[in-house]
């Protein structure tokens, strides 16, 4: 049996190997069928390779424009070329292959591609050849790495202080390049944590408008640094103000107006929790001698506390208006039988020069609106003053603060001792009681002296002509005569 088996496989062993080979022919065909020829390009920025060799001498090169990004193709079966990315490839030009004999810029140097995988199934059609550079002076220079917190953290919370270490960058490099830096920056992503985060990240180079400078040419001594971010509690709270001073005369403090009205703050736990408001001192607003609106901004940063900060650093100026209202002025004519007199001795009597009494008021509008003449009180007080006419201050009592007296309001008015009065009308009525004396006095002196003397000749012509018993001897001589 094995005879004849051995016999049949070294029989025609031409028609044997003939068909080996179609077969095989139709297994590629198969093949090629199955898996057909296929292309894809690439964009691959180029790795600079033995830089030293350049700033050895004091220099430093600069790329041309784009020239070091590689932009090539690779052809082969589909499923190999498919499976090809950018970091399947090594594009690196070797700055040692430069030829420095050259005149001028820029200089050539040559960029080598190879793949890392699949390089006997793949080949490589390159449309960048040379990397071009030109050769500059050698610039150093130092930057302050800016932390930036990427993200919004979970709500209630919000990013607190924010560190890098180290701070300090040294970049050097091509001239041009070191000079177009203009901030440099080290992010972490705070996005949805509630809790203290850090990592350890590339510092970006930025220009000033905001791109990122990313060069092979550029050297710094920290590729890496640690970012740390604080995640703090928040807190709304209300702000409150006080006024201080006292307005021009005249006018009127109304209350002012402010926005916005609440901020939030963010701190740690147990410094929010004793915090329920924001108290601005009443210095900060004063309002002396003011006579119109007050319009201004307050920077209330100063007044949050120790270790209390805006979660908005930008709501720090608060817009704040200070309302003054002019008041008006109008007189009232006081009765002066309404003022109230004290200390009036009592043999004195007041009265008043004039009925009524001018009190000028001031007050809002509306408040004076409300006012009356009899609302208003007044008192005068005279004591140990003497009788005459005097002029005295009135003290004018309104019913409340919202109204006050402009100027000084006095009263005319002339005091009379009574007693000397009464004392003066006693004496001219003793004085007119003894005139009447005086006068019967006389009028019965004369009278009797009339009536003596009356009587004398009565007496005698009586006697004369009938005294019968005392002259009767005169008559009786006389008779006796005859």
């Amino acid at each position: 049996m094995f005879k004849k088996m051995m016999k049949h496989l070294v029989n025609n062993p031409g028609l044997k190997v003939l068909s080996i080979l179609i077969s095989v022919v139709l297994w590629l065909a198969v093949v090629k069928m199955a898996d057909p020829e296929s292309t894809k390009s690439f964009s691959v920025p180029v790795e600079i390779l033995n830089k030293n060799v350049i700033t050895e001498m004091g220099k430093v090169p600069s790329v041309v424009k784009d020239s070091d990004v590689a932009v090539f193709y690779i052809s082969g079966p589909r499923s190999y070329v498919e499976d090809m990315s950018g970091d399947d490839f090594n594009v690196t030009a070797d700055l040692s292959q430069v030829d420095l004999s050259q005149e001028g810029d820029p200089k050539l140097v040559p960029i080598e591609i190879s793949a890392r995988k699949n390089d006997k199934r793949i080949d490589i059609i390159r449309r960048t050849v040379n990397l071009q550079i030109t050769l500059e002076d050698l610039a150093e220079k130092k930057f302050v790495i800016s932390p930036d917190a990427v993200g919004t953290p979970v709500k209630g919370y919000a990013i607190g202080n924010v560190e890098v270490t180290p701070n300090l960058l040294k970049v050097s490099g091509p001239e041009s390049v070191v000079s177009r830096i203009s901030r440099v920056v080290a992010s972490i992503n705070v996005d949805g944590v509630s809790s203290d985060v850090s990592d350890n990240v590339a510092p970006t180079l930025y220009d000033e408008e905001e791109n990122v400078i990313a060069s092979d040419l550029l050297d710094m001594n920290q590729s890496i640094v640690t970012i740390r971010a604080k995640i703090l509690g928040t807190k709304d709270v209300p702000i409150h103000f006080e006024v201080s001073g006292t307005p021009a005369e005249g006018c009127q403090y109304q209350g002012m107006e402010y926005a916005p009205e609440s901020v939030m703050i963010k701190g740690d736990p147990i410094r929010l929790n004793n915090i329920s408001v924001i108290n601005i001192p009443e210095d900060v607003l004063n309002i002396d001698g003011i006579n119109k609106d007050l319009d201004t901004t307050i920077d209330i940063t100063p007044y949050l506390g120790e270790g209390i900060s805006l979660v908005d650093e930008t709501a720090n100026q608060i817009a704040v208006k200070v309302m003054i209202e002019r008041k008006e002025s109008k007189v009232f004519n006081l009765p002066s039988e309404k003022i109230t007199v004290t200390g009036l001795n009592s043999v004195y009597q007041l009265e008043y020069a004039a009925n009524t009494v001018p009190v000028t008021v001031r007050a809002l509008k509306e408040d004076m609106e409300a006012l009356h003449v009899g609302d208003i009180q007044a008192a005068i007080h005279v004591t140990d003053l003497p009788p005459g006419t005097h002029s005295i201050p009135v003290d004018v009592t309104l019913p409340d603060d919202s109204y006050e007296v402009a100027g000084s309001v006095n009263v005319q008015v002339t005091i009379t001792d009574t007693s000397v009065a009464e004392e003066e009308g006693d004496q001219e009525g003793q004085e007119g009681s003894a005139s009447e004396d005086t006068g019967g006095a006389s009028n019965t002196g004369n009278g009797g002296t009339s009536g003596d003397t009356g009587g004398s000749p009565s007496t005698g012509n009586g006697g004369t002509s009938g005294g019968s018993s005392d002259n009767g001897r005169s008559p009786d001589t006389g008779g006796g005569r005859e």
